[in-house]
Order: C-alpha cells, then structure tokens, then sequence
C-alpha cells in the first residue's frame, strides 16, 4: 500500500500530536496522524491516556538550570492561559464534556523538610509573575477540610487547573474524524527523505508520503533522534470516594490526589526510569494509597476502581524537545510529564514553525541543538 497527497504526517497519537493536528487542520492543511497505539501486537498507549491531567506550571519550576527551568516555567505558564478557552472551544466544537476544572491546587507539607522546598517554589514563581503563596495548615483546611491535621503549611496555587485526559483524546479525535482527518493505526518502522519531501515506512511494509513530518510520538516509538527519549513508568491508582471530598487536586509527600467529575478520585504516580513495561506492582498501589491516607484520612478503605502504568517520554534535562532536526523532520517530543499542560502552546507554536509563521512564545530553549551539534545534525 503507498498513499500520497499529506502537507504533513504527524507520528504520534497522543493529545501533543492530536492537538497539533488540529490546530494545523484548522488552518487548512491535508494532515495525517499515525498512532502506533492503536495498531495492537503489543503497541504501548500513549502517555496522555496514563496521565492525571494535572496543569501546573506552578509545580515544575526550579527543577531544572535556571535559564530552562524560567523557559519552561513561561512556557507551561503559557498553556495553562489557554487552557480555559481551549477547553471551552474544544467542549462547543464537540459537545463532549472534558471535566476541565480551574480550581487549584494545594502542594502540602508535615514538618520543615516538606515546606522548605515549597517555600522556594513559591518565591521563585512569584518572582516570574505567577500566582504562588504559603499558606498554614489551618488556612489549607479551610481550602479542604478533608486535609489532615499532620498538614502544617502547604503551597497554594490558585490558578492551577485540571482536566481529563481521557475525555480530552477523546474530544480532540472527535474534533479530527469530523474535519475527515486520516489517522493510521501503524506502527512506523521509519522515516526517509524522498524527493522534497517524506516517505514513511511501517512494519508491516506500508508506505505513505507526506511534504513535512512531525515526530510526536512517545517514550518508545524507535523513531526519536540519538535516543533522547526514553520512559519514566509511573503507576497510579483510581478510588470511588464521595461527591466533593476534595474540590481541587492536593500534592503530598509522595502522592498526588486528582478528584474527577465521576465520583474517581486518581492517586499516582511512581517513577521509575527506564522501565518500559505496564505491570502494575501491588507495593506501588500500596505506597500511594498509603501517601493518599496520610493526606486525606477519610480515603482510608476507600473501594478500588482501576490501577494502571503509563511510559512518560522523559529527557536526559527534562525538558521538552521542539524545533526541528538536521533532516528537516519538525519535533514535539519529551514532555514527560507536561504534556496535557503543554498540549496547546505546544500546538500553537509548533503550528506556526511548521507554517512559517512567528510562534507567540519562544522556543528556542527547547531545540535539539542543546544537547550539542551530533544530536541536532
């Protein structure tokens, strides 16, 4: 099989490469996306369909050099202001509902070791003009009385969202199939130069071709240049709790606490780098769960809903991959465990590098070429 006549193939499937795609569909381009996820034989899911749907910007900061740590502090930030209108966008062209939710988040602290580094945050993203305080634990009661009095001060962030991910791969697929565009079920073996533009090659013998290329796909897809991606497995755990436990999403000392529309609440995750499988270990459950109670003791004995493990597409410095390499091929890879957050600005400015246009946010700190001139030629 060859087929032909795509401005541009998008290989990935997750919700960066989905929201590119449609961001680029809605400018008039003839768009492919190629999802090995969805081609089966043991094809590992997109990390979007793992992730907790956490949009916090306010929580990634200082991690990194202070020059990429402020870029991809901006760069978050710059997703998490189009978010709201995204969502709804997004909800109106589809009618399917994505549990956005801009209520906040709160980041707690049980003695001097977990609020020190939290007080750091908050400072830091303050200084950059994010909205970021320390509050007690008393005033983080307030914020939600299920929170445990072993709570002595927590990092509140009240511009921070959440939405579903599912839901969201969902609506933007719904968004594509109805502009009719193509999504293959492949699982790309390559990507060669042909003429001026692309051919690219499945493992199963099937050809396409396309004028440019988008590599968008996860941890791993074998496609990414020199390697500069690879999996973070993380496992998390769904519980059934009441309506309105908890408003917002509660960081903790090993634990993050997502409430859902759905009576879900989604405790994760674990890290482990460089595992690429999807088992699911009962001590993982069992240490998030145990981190949940702590926080939240009213989860205690809370009934099991569904346990999972995602591959997040890390980076040897945790940032982001965006640009170009030297065969031309335009990259949205490594957003490790931003992607949901990124998902629009990523789209936005990839979009307009694709299209030649000037991206309304900067970059250039996340192109190939900072990890020296092997890896971008």
């Amino acid at each position: 099989m060859s087929v032909k006549g795509f401005d541009i193939a998008i290989v990935g499937g997750g919700v960066i490469g989905l929201a590119l795609a449609r961001t680029l569909v809605r400018e008039g381009a003839r768009v492919a996306v190629f999802d090995a996820a969805e081609a089966g034989g043991g094809a590992i899911p997109s990390a979007s369909h793992a992730a907790a749907g956490m949009l916090a910007p306010s929580f990634e900061y200082g991690e990194l050099p202070a020059a990429l740590s402020q870029a991809l502090y901006r760069f978050g930030a710059r997703g998490l202001a189009l978010w709201r209108e995204y969502a709804a966008a997004l909800e109106e062209e589809t009618g399917l509902f994505i549990d956005y939710r801009p209520d906040g988040m709160l980041a707690v602290a049980y003695g001097e070791n977990d609020s020190a580094p939290l007080e750091v945050q908050a400072s830091m993203v303050s200084a950059l003009g994010g909205a970021a305080k320390m509050i007690s634990g008393d005033e983080a009661r307030v914020l939600e009385p299920a929170l445990s009095e072993a709570v002595i001060a927590a990092l509140h962030a009240p511009q921070d969202a959440q939405v579903d991910p599912r839901r969201l791969v969902k609506a933007l697929k719904a968004s594509l199939a109805e502009k009719k565009t193509p999504s293959f079920a492949v699982r790309l073996a390559r990507v060669d130069r042909k003429d001026a533009g692309y051919e690219l090659v499945g493992a199963n013998g099937e050809r396409f071709e396309a004028d440019k290329v988008v590599l968008a796909a996860g941890a791993v897809s074998g496609l990414v240049p020199m390697g500069l991606v690879y999996p973070v497995k993380g496992a998390a755990v769904a519980i059934a709790v009441k309506d309105g436990l908890l408003s917002r999403v509660v960081r903790a000392p090993g634990a993050y606490l997502c409430p859902k529309a759905d009576g879900r609440l989604v405790i994760g995750a674990t890290e482990e780098i460089g595992r690429d499988d999807l088992e699911v270990e009962p001590a993982a459950v069992t240490g998030l769960r145990t981190n949940g109670v702590k926080a939240v003791p009213a989860l205690a004995g809370a009934p099991e809903i569904e346990r999972w493990a995602g591959l997040r597409p890390g980076t040897p410095d945790g940032a982001p991959i965006l640009g170009q390499d030297g065969e031309g091929r335009f990259l949205a890879l490594g957003h490790y465990r931003n992607g949901i957050l990124h998902a629009p600005a990523a789209a936005e400015a990839m979009a307009a590098l694709i299209l030649g246009r000037e991206a309304p946010v900067d970059i250039a700190p996340f192109g190939l070429g900072r990890f020296g001139p092997a890896q971008h030629g």
